[in-house]
């Protein structure tokens, strides 16, 4: 037995569930690149500047954001590094916000709750949290630092700051692995930490195959290829549909869409067979080796939730270099 998220907006699933069906080709740094220039290109050239500005006062700019030789666009490496950095900052102590980066609570449970130890969904942002404070989880530091960057009087590093934040968690609560975790009575009763504890032959384990997605390492001219790729007419559908739901720039909203996404499309047969019977004949889970079916799929999801992360981050920036 086992219960999952609410369901996606009617709009958004029925164009989902249309192009799940055609055949393809949350994220790595190629993954996080993609979403950033995804928003980028959506803005004016105007619009561009102001945020290329506001990136220059990052207190890390030239350690952190200096193009490599042979780069032919220095703008469009700084912006996909932007929506990088808090993985590189994870190498920084005193930048370093291990949980902002996903959310509390059950994308899926499997057998007796009393057996289970789901913690409770993160609350509204303490009134008092900043861009210091570690215990927060990805919808309230979304919250936090769209008020920094969106505060002319704040320090022009912290809006820096906010603005690389809000590139990467953006795309972060659009990873369906990011949403929540699976629970499951003698084998994961305190989660599978967003599926890093299922092992599998392809990646080493379920959250870095679907991290992966998107492409692994930088390279200019594939995040070029993915860019033009994302920007066909068929993903420019699902990214306007992500801004016709109700409430589309609520991460609330986007970590719902993701916890639907990993039900349907991550969490699916070919996992909760072994899990199911790892949790009926005891011992350890053993290495899953998925389909073709099931990555074609799986990778047509992550273009279509880059294509939908990109448009609301477009929209979350634009509020900030009004």
């Amino acid at each position: 037995m086992h219960s999952s998220a609410r369901s996606l907006p009617a709009l958004f699933v029925a164009v989902v569930v249309g192009m799940m069906a055609q055949q393809v080709g949350a994220w790595s740094e190629s993954g996080h690149h993609l979403v950033a220039l995804l928003a980028f290109d959506d803005l004016t050239p105007d619009e561009q500047q102001k945020l290329l500005s506001i990136l220059a006062a990052h207190p890390r700019y030239a350690e952190d954001f200096t193009p490599p030789e042979k780069i032919s666009n220095a703008d469009r490496f700084r912006i996909g590094t932007a929506g990088y950095w808090p993985d590189i900052a994870r190498k920084l102590p005193e930048y370093n916000r291990p949980s902002w980066h996903y959310q509390l609570g059950a994308t899926l449970t499997m057998g007796e709750a009393a057996e289970l130890q789901v913690p409770e969904t993160p609350g509204l942002l303490p009134a008092d949290a900043t861009l210091e404070t570690q215990e927060l989880y990805i919808a309230q530091a979304i919250e936090l630092c769209r008020r920094t960057l969106n505060d002319e009087t704040a320090l022009p590093a912290d809006r820096a700051i906010a603005l690389c934040w809000l590139g990467h968690l953006v795309g972060d609560a659009h990873q369906p692995c990011h949403a929540g975790s699976l629970y499951a009575a003698g084998l994961f009763p305190e989660g599978d930490r967003g599926a890093n504890s299922i092992p599998t032959r392809q990646k080493n384990n379920m959250h870095a195959l679907w991290d992966g997605l998107l492409g692994g390492g930088y390279s200019e001219g594939a995040l070029d290829r993915r860019v033009k790729e994302i920007a066909a007419p068929e993903f420019a559908v699902a990214s306007e549909a992500a801004m016709t739901v109700q409430d589309p720039l609520k991460p609330l909203v986007w970590l719902a869409e993701s916890r639907t996404a990993a039900v349907d499309h991550a969490y699916t047969h070919e996992v909760l067979g072994p899990v199911k019977a790892t949790m009926e004949e005891g011992g350890e889970l053993l290495e899953i080796y998925f389909s073709d079916a099931y990555l074609k799929q799986a990778g047509k999801l992550a273009q279509l939730r880059a294509a939908a992360a990109g448009k609301r981050l477009a929209a979350i920036w634009r509020e900030g270099i009004k």
